[in-house]
């Protein structure tokens, strides 16, 4: 006979170890799309598909009640919509003007990094350390749909245009990758009254978290050729710019967050989304928008991101979940007895 509930919980374990796995998983992916170049970069019309897929299964958690009730708070947002559409793409294009002002591409690439919307793993972190799932939800709808406005207006606002950008094309292919499937999502999720996300969305996790693996691979593998053919150690001051940026997301969202009195968990959740983005969009527009430099400071950013994420995250926030699970592990009297004796 067959048990679907076998599957489920199959899958369930599945993605566990694929969680776990997240801060090599994408790195990996950056390898083997290196490593493999021209043998998978035909696969490139799935990209878009996949991509959508991704979008869509996370969407399908959002429900329009819990958005509601977010934006009944609007200083959350807008503290969110400081740091992570004004504060950080300002940052990196300042640093990448000061370090690499001489080429436009790579400031470009710095620009895209920071301009590109909240990622949905940063709703995974942010339920680790014990944020506000709603919020985190809703910030990811909130700029998932924004973000074919304001990431086609702040790269050329930024750059000032010293790169050609198609941003019609650019608008539609974001409208296409994330809007779209994000929209369908929560509808499927209001109209199954939240049974689709207790039922079909934990076995969709690990096939989604394949898909960017799959999506990584494809697109590095676009760029593999001329990123090895122009190697050098021009690449690591690059890295290294693109980790920092990556790192100081953390300090500055928290900041933000205190200085307008959000309480924890609410500014947990608004850190982990100001500074977890989207990179693997950021890699598809930049792959099909950008010349082939501007991808650089995406794939450093697909290297670091999840690594960086879990040790910020646990430098901020661990210490108090091990406080907090402290007095849960009392000895007991027996044991305290035998201390003694």
């Amino acid at each position: 006979m067959f048990h679907f509930q076998t599957i489920e919980t199959s899958l369930n374990k599945l993605n566990q170890a694929l969680e776990r796995l997240m801060p090599i998983l994408t790195p990996a992916g950056v390898v083997l799309g290196l490593i493999l170049g021209s043998r998978v970069s035909w696969m490139k019309p799935s990209v878009t598909w996949l991509f959508a897929f991704l979008t869509f299964s996370g969407a399908l958690g959002i429900n329009s009640s819990s958005f509601l009730k977010v934006i009944k708070k609007p200083k959350n947002i807008l503290v969110f919509f400081l740091g992570t559409n004004i504060i950080m793409p300002i940052l990196a294009w300042a640093l990448a003007s000061l370090f690499f002002g001489s080429d436009p591409a790579i400031v470009t690439g710095y620009v895209l990094l920071l301009s590109i919307p909240t990622a949905v793993s940063g709703y995974i972190w942010s339920a680790i350390y014990k944020g506000d799932g709603a919020l985190s939800l809703s910030l990811i709808l909130v700029s998932t749909i924004l973000a074919p406005i304001l990431t086609p207006f702040t790269v050329n606002l930024l750059t000032q245009s010293e790169v050609a950008i198609d941003s019609t094309s650019m608008m539609l292919s974001l409208i296409k990758m994330v809007v779209v499937p994000s929209l369908l999502g929560v509808l499927i999720n209001n109209l199954t009254k939240g049974k689709v996300n207790d039922r079909v969305t934990p076995t969709l996790k690990p096939f989604s978290k394949f898909a960017l693996f799959f999506v990584v691979i494809v697109n590095t593998s676009l760029v593999s050729e001329r990123l090895i053919a122009d190697a050098s150690w021009t690449y690591l001051p690059i890295a290294l710019l693109c980790a920092f940026l990556t790192a100081s997301g953390y300090p500055i969202a928290f900041a933000l967050g205190k200085l307008a009195k959000i309480p924890l968990a609410e500014n947990k959740s608004i850190t982990f989304a100001t500074s977890m983005r989207n990179i693997s969009a950021a890699l598809v527009l930049s792959i099909e928008f950008f010349p082939a430099k501007s991808a650089l400071p995406v794939i450093f950013g697909i290297v670091f991101q999840q690594t960086v994420c879990a040790f910020m995250g646990h430098n901020l926030f661990g210490k108090e979940i091990v406080l907090q699970r402290k007095p849960r592990s009392k000895p007991c009297k027996q044991s305290q007895t035998s201390k003694i004796q």
